[in-house]
């Protein structure tokens, strides 16, 4: 493979997945110098993309045979028209940070020579560099690391994202917020049956509080109006009422917590790679697999299933990851 120009950064999944794929770019920054990196991501996921060190631009589209969370399939036309600026661009080389056979054909239509990824089902005839298959017993980051090393790039140990971009907006949103250290809640996860009952989230909630900590909780507004519909309290935020809801706005306040809380998902992912202290909850999931991998300290609570996580179990779980104050006399 001849020394490429242009590099495009192939991660169409959803956040959590691009975080992990962000670790390839300073990889690939470092062994390519002077080529250009772009990132070709979902239109939701933009937002994170743009916090990824190192990438130059950011292509973003749906594609249409998947949908972002909340939302129906991409539609054809805006991704064929995602597709021909990939064409125009000219890439020399495009890495598949996950190779399903859709992306591998949409990489080879758009004309670019040289296209590495991991082997899956039916993607062989459009990679030009096919790598073993993932072996999923292993942590995301680390088999990552195996494209990196493909390319002679040093793999990197984590994912980290630039919080410099979000000064501004964790700016404005400091200013709606007291001065006292806050915790990050996010209750909720792609699948309902493996997420801890919201009463005991509501729970946790109320047990922070009580410690002198206000709570910023994250989430879709459909989601955080199921914590509202139980009531709340006055120090209980909102990200869907604070700022927009969008994915930046949580990012931002998410940087503005001493500790982030919550499922296996994309919002996990982003805190860990914003150096943010995290607490995992897989219930079930893959925690040897996709356990946070970011530039933060974290722990992880594993069980089969959520039945019988309680917030107290959450909460001595979070006072061995951070420091927190003592019940405050008014609620002991």
């Amino acid at each position: 493979m001849s020394e490429p120009s242009r590099i495009l950064l192939v991660s169409l999944d959803n956040v959590g997945d691009l975080v992990f794929a962000s670790a390839l770019a300073p990889a690939l920054r470092e062994r390519f110098p002077r080529a250009a990196l772009d990132i070709w991501c979902k239109a939701y996921t933009a937002d994170v993309a743009r916090l990824i060190p190192g990438a130059d631009r950011i292509i973003a589209s749906d594609p249409f045979w998947d949908r972002a969370p909340g939302s129906a399939k991409g539609r054809f036309a805006p991704f064929v028209r995602a597709l021909r600026e990939v064409h125009r661009t000219r890439y020399d080389l495009a890495v598949l940070a996950s190779s399903q056979w859709s992306m591998a054909v949409a990489v080879a239509l758009a004309g670019i020579p040289a296209r590495i990824g991991r082997q899956r089902k039916r993607n062989q005839r459009w990679l030009t560099h096919l790598l073993p298959a993932e072996d999923r017993s292993r942590p995301v980051v680390a088999e990552i690391g195996g494209i990196a090393h493909a390319l002679g790039a040093t793999p990197r140990s984590h994912y980290r994202l630039d919080p410099a971009p979000l000064a501004l907006r964790r700016a404005s949103l400091a200013a709606l917020l007291p001065a006292r250290p806050r915790v990050a809640l996010h209750a909720f996860a792609g699948s309902r049956t493996r997420c801890v009952e919201v009463a005991a989230w509501r729970v946790l909630g109320e047990a922070l509080v009580k410690r002198d900590l206000d709570v910023v909780w994250i989430g879709a507004a459909s989601e955080l109006e199921e914590i509202r519909a139980g009531g709340s309290s006055p120090h209980w935020y909102f990200a869907d009422r604070i700022g927009a809801g969008s994915l930046l706005d949580s990012a931002a306040l998410t940087g503005l917590c001493v500790a982030f809380i919550g499922h296996d998902s994309g919002p996990l992912h982003v805190a860990s790679a914003l150096g943010v202290p995290v607490l995992g909850i897989f219930t079930p999931g893959e925690p040897q697999r996709t356990f946070p991998q970011g530039v933060g300290p974290s722990r992880v609570i594993s069980r089969p299933s959520p039945a019988g996580v309680t917030a107290e179990m959450i909460l001595a779980e979070l006072e061995l990851l951070t420091p927190l104050g003592s019940p405050t006399p008014a609620h002991r």
